[in-house]
C-alpha cells in the first residue's frame, strides 16, 4: 500500500487510496482516453508527504488534492467542455472530502517537452502519482535539475505567501478572528516554509522533498537572509506542521505576536532574496524600487513585450508616460506595491494608485482591493 501521509495510520492511507480509486472511476465514467491521457496527483500527497489532521480521535485530510490533467491534442471547444466538467467535479469532490480538490488546466502531451521550468512543474516531475491513464504520461517533460530553478521562482513563491500573511492579518484585525484560527496559523507556517524553500532555491540547493529541505536548511547559514536567530527553529516547527498539522488553542495576543514576528522575518528574507536576484549586497525600499523599475524582464522578445503591453493596457488603460512599466509583465506592479501592502512602507496613495493602474484613488481599502484583484489574475 502506498503511504501518502507518512504520519497517518494504515487506515488513513487506505482511505486516501480508496478516494483516489473512486476519482479514477469518475474519470472512467466522464472522460474518454481518446481525449485525456492521464490524471496525475501532485502536491504533498503526490510526493508521499501529505499531512494528517487529528481531531477528536479521527484522522482527516488537511492538504488540498492537486491534480494535473494531461490531454491529447483536442479542439478548443472540446477543451472548454472538459474544463466545465472538471470544474463541476471540483465542487462535488471538495464538498465531499472537506478539502479543495483542484484540477489543472488541460496540458497537452505534445506541449510537455516545451514546458518552461517552474517550481510547480519541477516538484511535479520529481514527485507524483498517476492515478488514471498512462503511467508514463509525464515522460516528455524536460529532465530539470534543482539548480535550474531561477531566483525568480523563489520571488514568485514569496509573493504568494506574502498574500497569505496579508489575508491572515486582515482576519486577525476582523470582527471574529477566532473563527479563522486555522487559516491564520496555517499561513504563518506556510510563510516559514516558503522562506526555507526560497533560500534553498537562491542557494541552488533546493530539494523537492520537505524532510530533505529540513536537513538542508539546518546546514545553511541564514545570517545573510535574516538576523533572527530563532528562524531555523521556526522553520522546523513549520515543517512539522506540514506533516502533522493541528489547530492551536486561540489566544489573541499570542497570534498577534506570532504573525507580527513572521511578517518581520519575511520582510528581511524578501529583500535579501531580491538583493541576490539583482546582484547587490543589500536593499532598502528606495533601491528596491529603483532596481525593480530599471530591471529588464528575463523574457524580452518582441512577442513577450507586445503581450505585456496588451495585458497592461487591459488592466490599466493607456498612459504613454509609463511606457517602461507597460512593457513589463504585470506582476511587476504587485512586487512594487507589496512593501506598502504588507510591510507598512510609507508610500503615498497617489504613487500606489499609479502603479496599480488606479490613479486618483486615495482610499487605502480600495487600493488594497485593487491589489488583490491583480494578484488573483497574475499569481
Amino acid at each position: 500500500m502506498i503511504q501518502y501521509a507518512p504520519y497517518g495510520s494504515k487506515e488513513f492511507n487506505r482511505f486516501i487510496q480508496s478516494t483516489l480509486e473512486n476519482i479514477a472511476k469518475s474519470f472512467d465514467f466522464l472522460f474518454s482516453r481518446d481525449e485525456l491521457i492521464a490524471l496525475v496527483l501532485g502536491g504533498g500527497y503526490g510526493r508521499l508527504e501529505g499531512g494528517v489532521l487529528r481531531t477528536e480521535g479521527n484522522e482527516r485530510l488537511y492538504n488540498d488534492l492537486d491534480f494535473f490533467v494531461v490531454s491529447r491534442d483536442i479542439p478548443s471547444w472540446k477543451q472548454s467542455q472538459i474544463s466545465r466538467m472538471l470544474k463541476n467535479l471540483h465542487y462535488e469532490l471538495s464538498d465531499e472530502l472537506g478539502v479543495e480538490v483542484d484540477f489543472s488546466d488541460l496540458k497537452s502531451v505534445s506541449s510537455l517537452a516545451k514546458t518552461p521550468i517552474t517550481l510547480m512543474w519541477y516538484d511535479l516531475l520529481c514527485g507524483h502519482q498517476v492515478i488514471w491513464g498512462n503511467k508514463h504520461a509525464l515522460q516528455n517533460l524536460p529532465r530539470w535539475k534543482a539548480e535550474d530553478l531561477g531566483i525568480s521562482e523563489a520571488l514568485k513563491l514569496m509573493l504568494n505567501r506574502a498574500m497569505g500573511l496579508y489575508f491572515a492579518k486582515n482576519y486577525l484585525d476582523g470582527s471574529d478572528p477566532e473563527k479563522q484560527a486555522d487559516f491564520i496559523n496555517r499561513n504563518i507556517h506556510k510563510a516559514y516554509q516558503a522562506i526555507s524553500e526560497s533560500i534553498l532555491i537562491t542557494e541552488g540547493n533546493y530539494h523537492h522533498l520537505i524532510l530533505e529541505r529540513q536537513q538542508l536548511i539546518q546546514k545553511q547559514d541564514l545570517s545573510p537572509y535574516s538576523s533572527h536567530e530563532s528562524l531555523k527553529g521556526l522553520i522546523d516547527t513549520a515543517i512539522e506542521f506540514k506533516l502533522q498539522p493541528e489547530i492551536p488553542r486561540w489566544d489573541t495576543n499570542e497570534f498577534r505576536e506570532r504573525l507580527a514576528e513572521a511578517i518581520c522575518i519575511f520582510e528581511e528574507v524578501y529583500y535579501a532574496i531580491w538583493a541576490a536576484y539583482f546582484g547587490v549586497d543589500v536593499l532598502d525600499l528606495k533601491s528596491y524600487h529603483n532596481l525593480l523599475s530599471s530591471h529588464k524582464d528575463q523574457q524580452s522578445s518582441v512577442m513577450s513585450i507586445a503581450k505585456n503591453f496588451a495585458l497592461n493596457v487591459r488592466d490599466c488603460g493607456i498612459n504613454p508616460a509609463q511606457f517602461a512599466e507597460y512593457i513589463k509583465y504585470p506582476r511587476y506592479r504587485l512586487f512594487y506595491a507589496l512593501p506598502w501592502l504588507l510591510f507598512g512602507s510609507a508610500e503615498t496613495p497617489e504613487s500606489i494608485g499609479r502603479v496599480l493602474g488606479w490613479p486618483g484613488t486615495n482610499d487605502r481599502a480600495s487600493l488594497e482591493k485593487r491589489y488583490v484583484e491583480l494578484w488573483q489574475r497574475y499569481n
